[in-house]
């Protein structure tokens, strides 16, 4: 790397300066620059909604004990009706893989030949808002639909058939066994690119760099299939088929294989769960008979209980999940922009931000980089305290055997409706005015001049949400989110700790965390949507 003159290094920071100066005016909240005055102070919401976690905490040990860990639940097999069959019928879902390849195929096409501005660029919008922000409220909302329709999956299978075919004793790809170490270090990582690239990266909204960091991710995907076969790349190393997985988990429907022996000989070794049975595992549902597979509706969040812990791959992919969908809102907030100016200026800091500065394109691009993996870590301690602070709350005689990994392990799935309720109110007004401009774009996704499906002079409608709307949706997911978590943290600790008492102990260290994380999830909301006088 070159070695800049302190003239040119001074003008760069002077810069950087220049620009975090107007941060905070520019940040609107995803495209939603209205606000709305609350009628009634912004504290009295925040406490309310922390005494409404808490209430819930005290009704929930209440009603829940003994045996309450919820063993079965209801289950409608979707299959055994001619409609479910329909929607799962093979040529129903070739033709969603060959529309998912096909919408991959444009949005990296449109990126490298259409206009370079997003807003004329099907790309960006395609990516950002369609994909990340629409299959994220699509897992958690109604299934995985993202591990039927995956466009690198079914690339993949396709070249294998085709390989098969043409040469049917020789086996498509390496097939290396899976390293038992990484686990899902690969897709942890993966997602903390991705994170960053749309949280800090300068050009998240330059087409062709989109266009090529998606073909970057693909053959990353394709190599890593190649290499250890589709479904153990997909299983620990493609983020996307990990975060939808876990959002998926919350969805009132799964796929579930009846057979055991299917299911213990599965590669995954990891799919089966001594309550629910061998659920949401793709590879087994495709090794099964037909009359072994089901596609049951279930109550909601029942698939975050567990009767094991994840792994700690898995437990820190979930906490990523989490606080990255936090620090986004906290980059709309007046805080930061008051922490970033004190970070440029920082003597102590400014070495390693002029290291960093040619690495992530620019030195507001450092500034976010160093405080993104810094607010990713001490998130990571804080939910390791919090989960040494639950196991030391329980009697010695009921803690035996139990380690505070163990803990974490068992606890974090119960997080996952509180980063799908944050994820629906932080982006919703961004996906209802932003996610509008996918409509114009696609009648001329390469900026031509055609008007394929008549849609060409849409007009983007910002008025179809507005503040008073975004905020009571905001605090009512929150809410929601928070109390459904102390649930399944309940009867997490029934099963983990067995005595009423011991339970109800181990539940006051995450009911304070919940409570705090339910007023910083509301304050962070406000900052951009609320006028708070």
């Amino acid at each position: 790397m070159p070695i800049e003159s302190p003239v040119n290094v001074g003008v760069k920071f002077t810069q950087a300066g220049c620009l975090l100066a107007i941060v905070p005016s520019g940040v609107s909240a995803h495209g939603f620059a209205q606000r709305y005055d609350l009628p009634v102070p912004l504290g009295l919401y925040i406490g309310g909604a922390a005494a409404a976690v808490a209430l819930s905490f005290v009704v929930i040990a209440f009603f829940m004990r003994g045996e309450r860990i919820f063993e079965h639940y209801p289950r409608f097999n979707l299959l055994e009706n001619p409609v479910g069959r329909i929607l799962a019928s093979p040529f129903l879902v070739r033709m969603l893989r060959a529309f998912s390849v096909g919408w991959l195929a444009l949005v990296i096409a449109s990126g490298y030949i259409g206009p370079e501005n997003p807003f004329e660029n099907i790309a960006p919008t395609a990516i950002w808002v369609i994909w990340w922000v629409g299959f994220a409220y699509i897992s958690g909302l109604a299934g995985d639909l993202w591990t039927v329709i995956n466009p690198w999956s079914a690339l993949y299978g396709w070249a294998e058939s085709l390989w098969l075919t043409l040469f049917p004793s020789h086996r498509f790809g390496l097939s290396l066994r899976w390293p038992g170490w990484p686990g899902r270090r690969p897709a942890v990582l993966l997602f903390a690119w991705f994170v960053w690239a749309e949280l800090i990266w300068p050009e998240s909204d330059t087409p062709a760099s989109l266009a090529k960091a998606a073909l970057i991710y693909s053959t990353i995907t394709l190599t890593g299939m190649f290499l250890f076969g589709r479904r153990s790349w997909l299983r620990n190393g493609e983020a996307f088929t990990v975060v939808f997985g876990f959002l998926a988990r919350f969805a009132p429907s799964e796929i579930r294989v009846a057979d055991a022996a299917v299911c213990a000989a599965c590669g995954s070794g990891i799919c089966r769960d001594r309550f629910a049975g061998c659920v949401n595992c793709l590879e087994c549902f495709e090794a099964a008979a037909q009359d072994q597979r089901e596609w049951n509706l279930r109550p909601w969040a029942v698939g975050l209980l567990t009767s094991r812990p994840i792994s700690t791959p898995s437990m820190v992919f979930v906490l990523v999940m989490l606080s990255s969908v936090t620090f986004d809102g906290l980059l709309a907030t007046s805080l930061w922009a008051d922490l970033a100016r004190w970070m440029i200026y920082s003597e102590t800091l400014r070495p390693l931000i002029i290291a960093l500065q040619d690495i992530t394109g620019n030195a507001v691009a450092a500034v976010g980089t160093i405080a993104l993996i810094t607010f990713l870590l001490l998130f990571q301690l804080l939910y390791l305290l919090f989960s040494a602070l639950m196991l030391f709350s329980v009697p010695a005689a009921d803690r035996v055997g139990i380690s505070v990994r163990q803990v974490g392990g068992l606890f974090v799935l119960s997080l996952v409706p509180i980063a799908l309720a944050y994820h629906l109110a932080h982006y919703l007004s961004y996906l209802a005015i932003v996610g509008q401009y996918i409509i114009p774009l696609v009648s001329d996704p390469f900026g031509m001049g055609w008007d394929l499906f008549g849609t060409k002079l849409y007009m983007v409608d910002i008025g179809v949400v507005n503040a008073r709307f975004v905020w009571y949706t905001s605090v009512i997911a929150i809410v929601t989110g928070h109390i459904i978590a102390v649930w399944l943290a309940h009867v997490m600790a029934l099963r983990t700790f067995h005595r009423n008492r011991a339970a109800l102990l181990s539940q006051i260290p995450m009911l304070l965390l919940m409570v705090a994380y339910t007023m910083l999830s509301l304050w962070i909301l406000a900052q951009p949507v609320v006028e708070t006088g």
